[in-house]
């Protein structure tokens, strides 16, 4: 059985399974209150491919999938971050697996849908990120939990102003859905000092910060960035993540920064670790760290038969 061949077929032949797989899933109550760790795969609809030291590691879509829904299945990873072209394939393809008798790896999962992609990396517009993903009202429809904003600034650059706005619009209709939102502010300079500057502006945008998360780099003096808000926070891994063993430390001592500091987003540090490890391995580690306790491994042989 090939990922792309099972999935070709379900959109050639039954492209409206999709929402119904949606719409039946089993939602997870109150996840809120957990320490989460979430698996982020919306880099390639920004333009982004490179992962792991290979420029073009996500460009493998077959490849991608396995390493995403082998991570999902592990019991102490708690949803995924994705655009809706992912999203819509990992629904697909837990039913593909539960169908051949492998475990459910979307019912009780936080799933967040991302949505303003358009400031594609390396181009003039960059900044100028308006919403290309999920909507609010799109987010609500697909029975997803939460949706995902990123906020860029650079002062010297008028265009940031315009993604403030779309932001702000996007904000306001999760909150009129009371929908979360995973909002994540990112600096130009990437220090401490306009990070916390930053985190002030996030935590006021929209009529109502009530469904706010605030998603932020670990950087230098996180303890400074963590108490400039009362939002709970989820940690990223950025761009160049480092090989899991730092990761890990880095994601410990962030961990002790803050009180409203609540888990992790991470997406290629974990799918595509830079010292070959395999993803379920750093997974599980990072499930320690975040939550303290080991968790059990789930394998399913049926992934070996799958090319």
């Amino acid at each position: 059985m090939n990922l792309i061949n099972e999935i070709l077929r379900y959109r050639l032949e039954e492209p409206e399974r999709i929402k119904v797989l949606a719409a039946r899933r089993i939602r997870r109550s109150k996840w809120e209150r957990d320490k989460l760790v979430i698996v982020a795969m919306d880099h390639p609809g920004r333009r982004v491919v490179a992962a792991g030291g290979n420029p073009w590691a996500m460009a493998n879509r077959n490849d991608l999938l396995h390493r995403i829904i082998s991570v999902l299945m592990q019991p102490g990873v708690d949803g995924l971050l994705a655009t809706p072209d992912v999203m819509e394939e990992v629904l697909l393809l837990n039913h593909i697996v539960t169908e051949a008798g492998g475990p459910n790896f979307v019912d009780n999962k936080v799933l967040v849908g991302s949505m303003n992609r358009g400031g594609l990396a390396n181009t003039e517009f960059e900044l100028d990120d308006f919403v290309t993903g999920y909507t609010a009202k799109s987010i609500r429809y697909m029975n997803l939990d939460a949706g995902k904003l990123l906020f860029r600034l650079d002062p010297e650059i008028r265009d940031s102003h315009r993604t403030m706005k779309y932001c702000v619009d996007a904000l306001n209709e999760l909150e009129d859905y009371e929908l979360p939102c995973f909002l994540e502010p990112l600096t130009s300079s990437g220090t401490a000092d306009d990070l916390v500057r930053l985190v002030g502006v996030a935590s006021a945008m929209g009529h109502s910060t009530a469904h706010r998360w605030i998603k932020l780099p670990m950087v230098q003096e996180m303890k400074r960035v963590a108490a400039a808000t009362t939002c709970p926070i989820v940690l990223l891994g950025g761009m160049s993540p480092g090989k899991p063993g730092q990761m890990l430390e880095n994601v410990r001592n962030a961990l002790e920064a803050g009180i409203n500091i609540r888990g992790l987003m991470i997406g290629r540090g974990v799918l595509y670790p830079e010292d070959g490890d395999s993803p379920v391995n750093v997974a599980t580690k990072l499930v320690e760290v975040v939550k303290g306790k080991q968790q059990e491994v789930i394998t399913w042989d049926g992934l070996k038969s799958i090319p």
